[in-house]
């Protein structure tokens, strides 16, 4: 009686073993402790720059900014461009991009909310905000064109705009530096916050 329970749980322990190996030898490894996961971090050699929105409810010139975006990223290293891409040069990511707030009387602070999303997906890897403000210099600048009367001579719009476009260019150099930080940690997916 002893031999035939023996008998009967060592079977039980092979068919389970067997049950076993048979289901986990056809996944690959990565799958086998961990699901479904991607290996390895996505490699970035091109990034397409969209055209950048002004959603600030304010006149603010836009001009040459894209390009600015395109001259950040290639300082942190990565080949950037604006969409569409010379010579059908094909994208790995792309940036979506708006100026959604410019503040400050003389001294100005920008904010940009921005995504970087990789090619063939569809969530954004990176979605964020970057924040940029102007030197002391130009808030001087077009705190001295104020007559001792008290009105701005006719010379303080050119220096609000500078002010504007410093800003700017400090908020689009905070973006690119942050999709570098995110490129050397791997990218990782980005979660939204559950509610």
């Amino acid at each position: 009686m002893k031999k035939t329970i023996v008998i009967a749980a060592v079977g039980i322990v092979l068919a389970g073993g067997l049950l076993y190996f048979t289901r986990n030898s056809k996944q690959p490894p990565v799958q086998q402790t961990q699901g479904l996961i991607k290996a390895g971090t996505p490699v970035i050699e091109n990034i397409c720059v969209e055209t950048i929105q002004n959603l600030s409810h304010q006149t603010v010139n836009m001009e040459g900014v894209d390009d600015e975006l395109v001259a950040q990223l290639q300082k942190v290293g990565f080949s950037a461009n604006k969409v569409p891409t010379p010579n059908g040069k094909r994208c790995d990511a792309t940036i979506n991009a708006e100026l959604v707030e410019i503040t400050g009387r003389g001294r100005k602070t920008a904010r940009v909310d921005f995504r970087l999303t990789l090619a063939g997906e569809q969530p954004p890897r990176i979605s964020a905000s970057a924040h940029g403000k102007s030197s002391e210099n130009a808030a001087q600048a077009a705190a001295s064109n104020v007559k001792g009367n008290g009105f701005v001579a006719a010379q303080s719009k050119p220096n609000n705009a500078q002010a504007e476009h410093e800003a700017m260019v400090a908020a689009l150099t905070d973006q690119a530096q942050q999709i570098h930080d995110a490129y050397q940690r791997g990218l990782p997916p980005w979660l939204p916050a559950e509610k």
